[in-house]
Protein backbone atom coordinates (compact mmCIF):
# COMPACT_ATOMS: atom_id res chain seq x y z
CA UNK A 1 0.00 0.00 0.00
CA UNK A 2 1.62 3.28 -1.13
CA UNK A 3 1.89 6.04 1.46
CA UNK A 4 -0.09 9.36 1.55
CA UNK A 5 3.12 10.97 0.18
CA UNK A 6 4.09 8.53 -1.98
CA UNK A 7 0.32 8.72 -3.53
CA UNK A 8 1.01 12.59 -3.77
CA UNK A 9 4.36 12.72 -5.64
CA UNK A 10 2.73 10.22 -8.21
CA UNK A 11 -0.23 12.30 -8.81
CA UNK A 12 2.18 15.31 -9.31
CA UNK A 13 4.44 13.82 -11.58
CA UNK A 14 1.60 12.65 -13.72
CA UNK A 15 -0.15 16.04 -13.83
CA UNK A 16 1.04 18.46 -16.35
CA UNK A 17 -0.39 21.45 -13.85
CA UNK A 18 2.15 20.28 -11.29
CA UNK A 19 3.91 23.24 -11.22
CA UNK A 20 1.28 25.49 -11.21
CA UNK A 21 -0.21 23.59 -8.09
CA UNK A 22 2.40 24.05 -5.99
CA UNK A 23 2.54 27.41 -6.19
CA UNK A 24 -1.36 27.66 -5.39
CA UNK A 25 0.10 25.99 -2.50
CA UNK A 26 2.90 28.51 -1.70
CA UNK A 27 3.95 29.42 1.98
CA UNK A 28 1.56 32.74 1.75
CA UNK A 29 -1.14 33.12 4.35
CA UNK A 30 -4.59 32.46 3.03
CA UNK A 31 -3.33 30.17 -0.06
CA UNK A 32 -5.51 26.98 -0.03
CA UNK A 33 -4.80 24.15 -2.14
CA UNK A 34 -7.71 23.86 -4.99
CA UNK A 35 -7.66 19.93 -4.52
CA UNK A 36 -9.73 20.34 -1.25
CA UNK A 37 -8.71 22.31 1.86
CA UNK A 38 -7.84 20.25 5.38
CA UNK A 39 -7.06 20.78 8.63
CA UNK A 40 -5.49 23.72 9.90
CA UNK A 41 -3.08 23.49 12.85
CA UNK A 42 -1.70 26.10 15.24
CA UNK A 43 1.47 24.34 16.69
CA UNK A 44 3.08 25.87 19.98
CA UNK A 45 6.28 25.36 21.08
CA UNK A 46 9.10 25.98 22.88
CA UNK A 47 13.06 25.04 23.33
CA UNK A 48 16.21 24.89 25.96
CA UNK A 49 13.93 26.58 28.32
CA UNK A 50 16.61 25.90 31.18
CA UNK A 51 14.55 26.65 34.08
CA UNK A 52 13.87 30.30 33.05
CA UNK A 53 10.54 29.88 35.52
CA UNK A 54 10.94 34.03 35.98
CA UNK A 55 12.29 35.29 32.53
CA UNK A 56 15.46 36.80 31.97
CA UNK A 57 17.29 40.40 32.22
CA UNK A 58 18.77 42.50 29.59
CA UNK A 59 22.13 41.00 29.08
CA UNK A 60 20.91 36.96 29.07
CA UNK A 61 20.70 36.39 32.45
CA UNK A 62 17.99 34.42 34.26
CA UNK A 63 15.37 36.73 36.39
CA UNK A 64 14.99 35.57 39.87
CA UNK A 65 12.00 37.22 40.91
CA UNK A 66 10.56 38.22 37.85
CA UNK A 67 11.40 41.74 38.15
CA UNK A 68 12.72 43.46 35.06
CA UNK A 69 12.46 40.65 33.16
CA UNK A 70 10.85 39.01 30.02
CA UNK A 71 10.34 36.05 28.79
CA UNK A 72 9.77 32.99 30.82
CA UNK A 73 7.54 30.09 31.81
CA UNK A 74 5.23 31.83 33.69
CA UNK A 75 4.66 34.13 30.35
CA UNK A 76 4.62 30.91 28.24
CA UNK A 77 1.95 29.22 30.65
CA UNK A 78 -0.04 32.41 30.31
CA UNK A 79 0.24 32.47 26.23
CA UNK A 80 -0.67 28.88 25.98
CA UNK A 81 -3.53 28.63 28.09
CA UNK A 82 -4.99 32.01 26.43
CA UNK A 83 -4.34 30.57 23.00
CA UNK A 84 -5.96 27.26 24.04
CA UNK A 85 -8.94 29.18 24.80
CA UNK A 86 -9.53 31.21 22.10
CA UNK A 87 -9.04 27.83 19.34
CA UNK A 88 -9.66 24.71 19.20
CA UNK A 89 -6.70 23.69 16.89
CA UNK A 90 -3.83 23.60 19.28
CA UNK A 91 -0.69 21.50 20.22
CA UNK A 92 1.74 22.39 22.20
CA UNK A 93 5.48 21.19 22.28
CA UNK A 94 9.20 21.49 23.98
CA UNK A 95 11.93 20.27 22.34
CA UNK A 96 14.06 19.06 25.49
CA UNK A 97 16.42 20.69 28.04
CA UNK A 98 14.13 22.10 30.79
CA UNK A 99 16.94 20.76 32.89
CA UNK A 100 19.77 23.30 34.23
CA UNK A 101 20.54 26.88 33.59
CA UNK A 102 19.73 28.63 36.62
CA UNK A 103 20.07 29.02 40.15
CA UNK A 104 16.76 27.77 40.52
CA UNK A 105 17.34 24.40 39.38
CA UNK A 106 21.22 24.29 41.51
CA UNK A 107 19.13 24.72 44.16
CA UNK A 108 15.75 22.77 43.80
CA UNK A 109 16.54 20.18 41.10
CA UNK A 110 13.93 18.15 39.03
CA UNK A 111 11.46 18.52 41.28
CA UNK A 112 10.75 21.99 40.63
CA UNK A 113 10.84 21.09 36.52
CA UNK A 114 7.86 18.54 37.59
CA UNK A 115 5.48 21.06 39.39
CA UNK A 116 6.30 23.38 36.70
CA UNK A 117 5.03 20.86 33.93
CA UNK A 118 1.95 20.73 35.94
CA UNK A 119 1.41 24.52 35.14
CA UNK A 120 2.45 24.41 31.36
CA UNK A 121 -0.04 22.94 29.06
CA UNK A 122 2.38 20.96 26.95
CA UNK A 123 1.54 18.23 25.18
CA UNK A 124 4.75 16.13 24.75
CA UNK A 125 8.29 16.96 25.28
CA UNK A 126 11.26 15.37 24.18
CA UNK A 127 14.26 14.76 26.02
CA UNK A 128 17.43 17.41 25.59
CA UNK A 129 21.18 16.24 26.76
CA UNK A 130 20.53 18.64 30.10
CA UNK A 131 18.00 15.99 31.64
CA UNK A 132 20.84 13.72 31.44
CA UNK A 133 22.90 15.73 33.74
CA UNK A 134 21.86 14.47 37.24
CA UNK A 135 22.48 10.74 35.40
CA UNK A 136 19.86 8.20 34.30
CA UNK A 137 18.29 7.45 37.82
CA UNK A 138 17.69 10.40 38.71
CA UNK A 139 15.91 11.30 35.24
CA UNK A 140 13.74 8.20 35.65
CA UNK A 141 12.18 9.39 38.75
CA UNK A 142 11.63 12.87 36.81
CA UNK A 143 9.86 10.87 34.16
CA UNK A 144 7.71 8.98 36.60
CA UNK A 145 6.69 12.69 38.23
CA UNK A 146 6.06 14.32 35.00
CA UNK A 147 2.31 14.77 33.99
CA UNK A 148 3.82 15.59 30.24
CA UNK A 149 4.20 12.70 27.86
CA UNK A 150 7.87 12.45 27.11
CA UNK A 151 8.72 11.26 23.17
CA UNK A 152 11.91 9.68 22.65
CA UNK A 153 11.76 6.82 19.51
CA UNK A 154 15.27 6.66 19.49
CA UNK A 155 16.18 6.17 23.07
CA UNK A 156 16.57 2.03 23.18
CA UNK A 157 18.07 1.41 26.68
CA UNK A 158 19.92 -1.17 27.66
CA UNK A 159 19.92 -4.51 30.65
CA UNK A 160 21.10 -2.34 33.43
CA UNK A 161 19.76 1.44 32.46
CA UNK A 162 17.35 2.84 35.13
CA UNK A 163 15.27 4.51 32.12
CA UNK A 164 14.55 0.96 30.31
CA UNK A 165 11.10 0.94 32.39
CA UNK A 166 11.01 4.87 32.78
CA UNK A 167 7.58 5.16 30.49
CA UNK A 168 9.21 7.35 27.89
CA UNK A 169 6.51 6.72 24.27
CA UNK A 170 8.12 6.90 20.59
CA UNK A 171 5.15 9.01 19.66
CA UNK A 172 1.64 10.22 20.40
CA UNK A 173 -1.61 10.69 18.81
CA UNK A 174 -3.95 13.91 19.34
CA UNK A 175 -6.49 14.33 17.87
CA UNK A 176 -7.05 17.87 16.49
CA UNK A 177 -10.48 18.80 14.56
CA UNK A 178 -11.40 15.31 14.16
CA UNK A 179 -7.67 14.73 12.37
CA UNK A 180 -5.19 12.62 13.86
CA UNK A 181 -2.07 14.58 14.46
CA UNK A 182 1.27 12.03 15.15
CA UNK A 183 3.62 13.34 17.43
CA UNK A 184 7.10 11.78 17.46
CA UNK A 185 9.87 12.54 19.86
CA UNK A 186 13.64 12.29 19.14
CA UNK A 187 15.70 12.98 22.27
CA UNK A 188 19.60 14.43 21.99
CA UNK A 189 21.65 11.14 21.22
CA UNK A 190 25.07 12.58 22.52
CA UNK A 191 24.29 12.32 25.91
CA UNK A 192 27.06 9.69 26.83
CA UNK A 193 29.81 12.80 26.04
CA UNK A 194 27.56 16.07 26.86
CA UNK A 195 26.41 14.68 30.09
CA UNK A 196 25.99 11.68 32.29
CA UNK A 197 24.06 9.47 30.87
CA UNK A 198 24.81 5.63 32.13
CA UNK A 199 27.19 3.16 30.29
CA UNK A 200 23.62 1.40 29.37
CA UNK A 201 22.18 4.41 27.49
CA UNK A 202 21.95 3.95 23.61
CA UNK A 203 20.13 5.32 21.13
CA UNK A 204 19.21 4.23 17.59
CA UNK A 205 19.76 5.98 14.45
CA UNK A 206 17.75 9.44 13.94
CA UNK A 207 16.72 8.91 10.43
CA UNK A 208 15.66 5.48 10.57
CA UNK A 209 14.07 5.88 13.88
CA UNK A 210 11.98 8.84 12.32
CA UNK A 211 11.40 6.50 9.29
CA UNK A 212 9.80 3.93 11.09
CA UNK A 213 7.69 5.75 13.30
CA UNK A 214 6.45 7.53 10.50
CA UNK A 215 5.22 4.40 8.61
CA UNK A 216 3.58 3.21 12.03
CA UNK A 217 1.44 6.14 12.17
CA UNK A 218 0.50 6.56 8.65
CA UNK A 219 -0.71 2.52 9.22
CA UNK A 220 -2.69 4.13 11.83
CA UNK A 221 -4.47 6.75 9.06
CA UNK A 222 -2.30 9.50 10.47
CA UNK A 223 -2.07 11.83 7.60
CA UNK A 224 -0.27 14.92 9.62
CA UNK A 225 2.78 14.16 11.55
CA UNK A 226 4.75 16.49 13.86
CA UNK A 227 8.78 15.46 14.79
CA UNK A 228 9.91 17.25 17.97
CA UNK A 229 13.49 17.00 18.24
CA UNK A 230 17.18 17.96 20.32
CA UNK A 231 19.23 17.28 17.90
CA UNK A 232 20.19 20.77 16.56
CA UNK A 233 18.95 22.67 13.66
CA UNK A 234 21.43 21.64 11.11
CA UNK A 235 20.56 17.99 11.96
CA UNK A 236 16.53 19.00 12.05
CA UNK A 237 17.13 20.69 8.52
CA UNK A 238 18.73 17.21 7.24
CA UNK A 239 16.30 14.83 8.60
CA UNK A 240 13.60 17.33 6.87
CA UNK A 241 15.17 16.26 3.36
CA UNK A 242 15.94 12.61 4.34
CA UNK A 243 12.69 11.30 5.03
CA UNK A 244 9.28 11.46 3.97
CA UNK A 245 5.87 12.02 5.55
CA UNK A 246 6.95 14.37 8.13
CA UNK A 247 5.28 17.60 8.11
CA UNK A 248 7.06 19.87 10.83
CA UNK A 249 9.97 19.79 12.84
CA UNK A 250 10.17 21.46 16.29
CA UNK A 251 13.85 21.16 17.20
CA UNK A 252 16.06 22.47 19.96
CA UNK A 253 19.84 21.77 21.36
CA UNK A 254 21.71 25.11 19.60
CA UNK A 255 19.58 27.43 21.06
CA UNK A 256 18.86 28.93 17.57
CA UNK A 257 16.56 31.80 16.90
CA UNK A 258 14.56 32.04 13.61
CA UNK A 259 12.84 35.39 12.17
CA UNK A 260 14.05 38.75 11.14
CA UNK A 261 17.76 39.48 10.66
CA UNK A 262 19.79 38.57 12.84
CA UNK A 263 18.78 35.36 13.23
CA UNK A 264 19.87 31.58 11.76
CA UNK A 265 17.07 31.77 9.04
CA UNK A 266 13.54 32.03 8.05
CA UNK A 267 10.77 31.38 10.81
CA UNK A 268 10.02 28.53 9.50
CA UNK A 269 12.80 27.23 7.44
CA UNK A 270 11.37 25.18 4.59
CA UNK A 271 12.89 22.01 3.28
CA UNK A 272 11.43 19.65 0.86
CA UNK A 273 11.42 15.71 1.83
CA UNK A 274 12.83 13.18 -0.57
CA UNK A 275 9.31 12.95 -2.35
CA UNK A 276 9.04 16.76 -3.24
CA UNK A 277 6.72 18.07 -0.16
CA UNK A 278 7.43 20.55 1.76
CA UNK A 279 8.82 20.39 5.43
CA UNK A 280 8.92 23.22 8.00
CA UNK A 281 11.68 23.61 10.68
CA UNK A 282 11.28 25.75 13.56
CA UNK A 283 13.06 26.32 17.05
CA UNK A 284 12.40 29.11 19.29
CA UNK A 285 15.83 30.56 21.10
CA UNK A 286 16.50 29.78 24.51
CA UNK A 287 15.64 30.42 28.06
CA UNK A 288 12.02 30.59 27.26
CA UNK A 289 12.45 34.43 25.44
CA UNK A 290 10.23 33.64 22.91
CA UNK A 291 7.24 30.94 21.86
CA UNK A 292 7.19 29.99 18.69
CA UNK A 293 3.60 30.00 16.86
CA UNK A 294 3.11 27.96 13.82
CA UNK A 295 -0.22 27.98 11.45
CA UNK A 296 -0.12 24.91 9.10
CA UNK A 297 -2.81 24.42 6.55
CA UNK A 298 -2.89 21.01 5.12
CA UNK A 299 -4.59 20.26 1.90
CA UNK A 300 -6.99 17.05 2.01
CA UNK A 301 -4.35 14.73 1.39
CA UNK A 302 -2.21 16.08 4.65
CA UNK A 303 0.27 17.85 2.88
CA UNK A 304 1.40 21.70 3.92
CA UNK A 305 -0.05 24.09 1.59
CA UNK A 306 -0.16 26.93 3.48
CA UNK A 307 1.85 28.64 6.67
CA UNK A 308 2.95 31.38 8.76
CA UNK A 309 4.09 32.42 12.39
CA UNK A 310 6.89 33.88 14.20
CA UNK A 311 9.22 33.10 17.67
CA UNK A 312 6.90 35.30 19.36
CA UNK A 313 9.13 37.64 21.75
CA UNK A 314 7.03 37.17 25.71
CA UNK A 315 7.95 41.13 26.32
CA UNK A 316 7.70 41.92 29.91
CA UNK A 317 4.28 43.82 29.73
CA UNK A 318 2.91 39.96 28.89
CA UNK A 319 0.37 38.59 31.77
CA UNK A 320 2.12 35.99 34.03
CA UNK A 321 0.64 33.12 34.41
CA UNK A 322 -0.91 32.88 38.36
CA UNK A 323 -0.15 29.52 38.40
CA UNK A 324 3.78 29.60 37.74
CA UNK A 325 4.13 33.00 39.89
CA UNK A 326 3.49 30.96 42.85
CA UNK A 327 5.79 28.25 41.77
CA UNK A 328 8.25 31.59 41.10
CA UNK A 329 7.56 32.79 44.94
CA UNK A 330 8.19 29.71 46.74
CA UNK A 331 10.99 28.79 45.17
CA UNK A 332 12.61 32.24 45.09
CA UNK A 333 12.94 32.30 48.45
CA UNK A 334 14.91 29.13 48.62
CA UNK A 335 17.63 31.53 46.93
CA UNK A 336 17.94 34.36 49.70
CA UNK A 337 20.76 33.15 51.40
CA UNK A 338 23.12 32.35 48.08
CA UNK A 339 22.07 35.79 46.89
CA UNK A 340 23.05 37.49 49.83
CA UNK A 341 26.61 36.07 50.25
CA UNK A 342 28.74 38.65 48.36
CA UNK A 343 32.21 37.04 46.97
CA UNK A 344 33.25 40.24 44.97
CA UNK A 345 32.58 42.74 42.78
CA UNK A 346 32.92 44.05 38.89
CA UNK A 347 32.75 47.00 36.94
CA UNK A 348 34.15 46.05 33.38
CA UNK A 349 32.66 46.68 30.21
CA UNK A 350 33.54 42.91 28.20
CA UNK A 351 31.98 40.98 26.18
CA UNK A 352 29.70 38.05 28.67
CA UNK A 353 26.94 36.33 28.40
CA UNK A 354 25.85 32.42 27.19
CA UNK A 355 25.82 33.02 23.78
CA UNK A 356 28.87 35.40 23.81
CA UNK A 357 31.04 32.49 25.60
CA UNK A 358 30.69 30.23 22.59
CA UNK A 359 31.91 33.14 20.48
CA UNK A 360 34.58 34.33 21.66
CA UNK A 361 36.47 35.78 24.55
CA UNK A 362 34.05 36.48 27.54
CA UNK A 363 34.18 37.83 30.81
CA UNK A 364 33.34 35.20 32.92
CA UNK A 365 34.71 32.74 30.59
CA UNK A 366 38.06 34.39 31.42
CA UNK A 367 37.70 34.62 34.68
CA UNK A 368 37.10 31.30 34.83
CA UNK A 369 39.87 30.55 33.43
CA UNK A 370 42.24 33.13 35.39
CA UNK A 371 40.63 31.56 38.52
CA UNK A 372 41.61 27.81 37.82
CA UNK A 373 45.21 28.63 36.49
CA UNK A 374 45.75 30.78 39.40
CA UNK A 375 44.85 27.81 41.71
CA UNK A 376 46.87 25.54 39.67
CA UNK A 377 50.52 27.37 39.11
CA UNK A 378 51.41 26.11 42.40
CA UNK A 379 50.81 22.52 41.16
CA UNK A 380 52.52 23.19 37.84
CA UNK A 381 49.77 24.43 35.78
CA UNK A 382 50.99 26.41 32.77
CA UNK A 383 47.31 26.81 31.26
CA UNK A 384 43.58 26.30 31.93
CA UNK A 385 40.67 25.54 29.62
CA UNK A 386 36.83 26.06 30.01
CA UNK A 387 34.52 25.19 27.21
CA UNK A 388 31.94 27.50 26.47
CA UNK A 389 29.07 25.28 27.44
CA UNK A 390 29.73 25.15 30.89
CA UNK A 391 29.23 29.14 31.44
CA UNK A 392 25.70 29.64 31.97
CA UNK A 393 25.59 33.48 32.86
CA UNK A 394 27.04 36.86 32.37
CA UNK A 395 28.95 38.12 35.55
CA UNK A 396 26.80 40.78 37.10
CA UNK A 397 27.82 44.53 37.10
CA UNK A 398 28.38 45.55 40.38
CA UNK A 399 28.26 43.14 43.40
CA UNK A 400 28.44 39.42 42.90
CA UNK A 401 27.45 36.72 45.17
CA UNK A 402 27.55 33.02 45.31
CA UNK A 403 24.75 33.07 43.96
CA UNK A 404 25.56 34.74 41.15
CA UNK A 405 28.94 32.83 40.86
CA UNK A 406 26.41 29.52 40.90
CA UNK A 407 24.41 30.78 38.42
CA UNK A 408 27.46 31.01 36.51
CA UNK A 409 28.70 27.49 37.27
CA UNK A 410 25.43 25.34 37.75
CA UNK A 411 26.88 21.83 37.05
CA UNK A 412 28.87 21.14 40.00
CA UNK A 413 32.12 20.29 38.13
CA UNK A 414 35.74 19.94 39.77
CA UNK A 415 38.95 21.32 38.81
CA UNK A 416 41.54 18.53 37.74
CA UNK A 417 45.03 18.95 36.61
CA UNK A 418 46.23 16.75 33.30
CA UNK A 419 49.38 16.89 31.46
CA UNK A 420 49.18 16.90 27.85
CA UNK A 421 51.20 17.25 24.67
CA UNK A 422 51.25 20.56 22.69
CA UNK A 423 49.59 18.30 20.04
CA UNK A 424 47.16 17.04 22.21
CA UNK A 425 46.36 21.14 23.14
CA UNK A 426 46.18 21.87 19.58
CA UNK A 427 43.83 19.08 19.16
CA UNK A 428 41.40 20.53 21.88
CA UNK A 429 41.79 23.90 19.80
CA UNK A 430 40.89 22.78 16.60
CA UNK A 431 37.70 20.59 18.11
CA UNK A 432 36.63 23.58 20.00
CA UNK A 433 35.82 25.99 16.93
CA UNK A 434 34.55 22.74 14.31
CA UNK A 435 31.39 23.73 15.02
CA UNK A 436 29.24 25.60 12.55
CA UNK A 437 31.06 29.66 11.41
CA UNK A 438 33.36 27.80 14.39
CA UNK A 439 31.66 28.85 17.17
CA UNK A 440 29.51 26.60 19.49
CA UNK A 441 29.27 25.35 22.84
CA UNK A 442 32.68 23.55 22.76
CA UNK A 443 34.70 26.62 22.12
CA UNK A 444 37.40 27.25 24.53
CA UNK A 445 38.15 29.37 26.66
CA UNK A 446 41.44 30.12 27.44
CA UNK A 447 44.30 31.20 30.32
CA UNK A 448 48.17 30.85 29.41
CA UNK A 449 47.25 29.98 26.16
CA UNK A 450 46.18 32.33 22.95
CA UNK A 451 45.38 31.34 19.31
CA UNK A 452 44.46 32.36 16.03
CA UNK A 453 41.86 31.04 14.09
CA UNK A 454 40.02 31.16 10.78
CA UNK A 455 36.72 30.16 10.46
CA UNK A 456 36.87 30.17 6.35
CA UNK A 457 39.02 26.87 6.71
CA UNK A 458 37.94 23.37 6.32
CA UNK A 459 37.37 22.04 10.70
CA UNK A 460 40.25 20.51 11.77
CA UNK A 461 42.91 22.80 9.77
CA UNK A 462 41.26 26.31 11.62
CA UNK A 463 43.85 27.01 14.33
CA UNK A 464 46.54 29.18 12.73
CA UNK A 465 48.61 29.81 15.28
CA UNK A 466 49.01 29.08 18.98
CA UNK A 467 50.72 30.17 21.83
CA UNK A 468 51.87 29.97 25.39
CA UNK A 469 51.78 33.08 27.50
CA UNK A 470 53.76 33.00 31.03
CA UNK A 471 52.65 34.51 34.49
CA UNK A 472 54.21 37.91 32.69
CA UNK A 473 52.34 37.82 29.18
CA UNK A 474 55.68 36.27 27.59
CA UNK A 475 54.65 34.28 24.67
CA UNK A 476 56.42 30.99 23.20
CA UNK A 477 54.79 28.84 20.55
CA UNK A 478 52.91 25.98 21.71
CA UNK A 479 55.01 23.26 20.73
CA UNK A 480 53.33 19.79 19.41
CA UNK A 481 56.30 17.52 21.61
CA UNK A 482 56.20 19.38 24.66
CA UNK A 483 54.62 19.44 27.73
CA UNK A 484 51.81 21.30 29.29
CA UNK A 485 50.11 21.16 32.94
CA UNK A 486 46.99 22.41 32.42
CA UNK A 487 43.70 22.87 34.45
CA UNK A 488 40.19 22.30 33.33
CA UNK A 489 36.78 20.73 34.31
CA UNK A 490 36.49 17.12 35.10
CA UNK A 491 33.76 17.22 32.01
CA UNK A 492 36.88 18.11 29.51
CA UNK A 493 39.10 15.73 31.25
CA UNK A 494 36.47 12.79 30.68
CA UNK A 495 35.89 13.42 27.38
CA UNK A 496 32.65 15.58 27.66
CA UNK A 497 31.68 17.59 24.64
CA UNK A 498 33.68 15.40 22.02
CA UNK A 499 37.12 16.29 23.69
CA UNK A 500 38.57 12.54 23.44
CA UNK A 501 41.77 13.80 23.67
CA UNK A 502 41.61 15.26 26.50
CA UNK A 503 41.09 12.02 28.39
CA UNK A 504 44.54 11.10 27.10
CA UNK A 505 46.23 13.68 29.63
CA UNK A 506 48.52 12.18 32.56
CA UNK A 507 46.92 12.42 35.83
CA UNK A 508 49.13 15.18 37.88
CA UNK A 509 48.27 15.12 42.04
CA UNK A 510 46.42 17.90 43.31
CA UNK A 511 43.33 18.44 45.26
CA UNK A 512 40.07 18.59 43.32
CA UNK A 513 37.71 21.44 44.53
CA UNK A 514 34.55 22.39 42.55
CA UNK A 515 35.17 25.04 39.59
CA UNK A 516 32.88 27.36 41.42
CA UNK A 517 34.35 27.46 45.07
CA UNK A 518 37.63 27.92 42.55
CA UNK A 519 36.42 31.05 40.98
CA UNK A 520 34.65 32.53 43.99
CA UNK A 521 37.95 32.33 45.74
CA UNK A 522 39.22 34.25 42.47
CA UNK A 523 36.82 37.02 42.73
CA UNK A 524 37.59 37.27 46.86
CA UNK A 525 41.10 37.72 46.48
CA UNK A 526 41.02 40.04 42.88
CA UNK A 527 38.04 42.50 44.44
CA UNK A 528 37.50 44.64 42.48
CA UNK A 529 37.81 41.99 39.60
CA UNK A 530 40.56 43.76 37.70
CA UNK A 531 40.56 43.64 33.70
CA UNK A 532 41.71 40.60 32.12
CA UNK A 533 44.44 39.92 29.51
CA UNK A 534 42.36 40.05 26.59
CA UNK A 535 43.04 38.44 23.03
CA UNK A 536 43.09 34.96 23.64
CA UNK A 537 41.35 33.85 20.64
CA UNK A 538 41.51 35.95 17.96
CA UNK A 539 39.56 35.95 14.51
CA UNK A 540 41.00 36.18 11.71
CA UNK A 541 38.16 35.52 9.36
Amino acid sequence: MRSRRENWALSVAAALLAAFLFTACAPQSGTSDSRGEGLELVVLHTNDTHSFLAGMDSRGNASLDGRNSSGGLGRVAAAMKAARRSRDNVIALDAGDQFQGTLFYSVNKWPMIAEVDRAVPWDAMTLGNHEFDEGCAELSRFLKQTPVPVLAANLTPETGCPLRESGTRAHLVKMVRGEKVGIVGLANDEVKTLSAACGHTAFSQARDTLEREVKALEAQGVKHIVAITHLGLPEDRRLARSVNGVDVIVGGHTHSYLGPSPSDGPYPVVEHAPDGAPVLVVTAGRGAKYLGELTVRFDGRGVPCAWSGSAVELSSDMPVDPEVQRLIDRYAATLTALRSEVVGSQRLSLPDGMELCREGDCLSGMVTADAMLEYGRPHGAVAALCNGGALRAALPAGTITRGDVLSVHPFGNAVLLREYSGAQLLAALEHGVSGENARGPQLLQTAGLRYEVDGSLPAGRRVTKAEVLDAQGRATPLEPEGRYVTALADFLADGGDGYAMLKQGRVVSAPDPLVADVVENYLKAHNPLPEPRVGRLTRLR
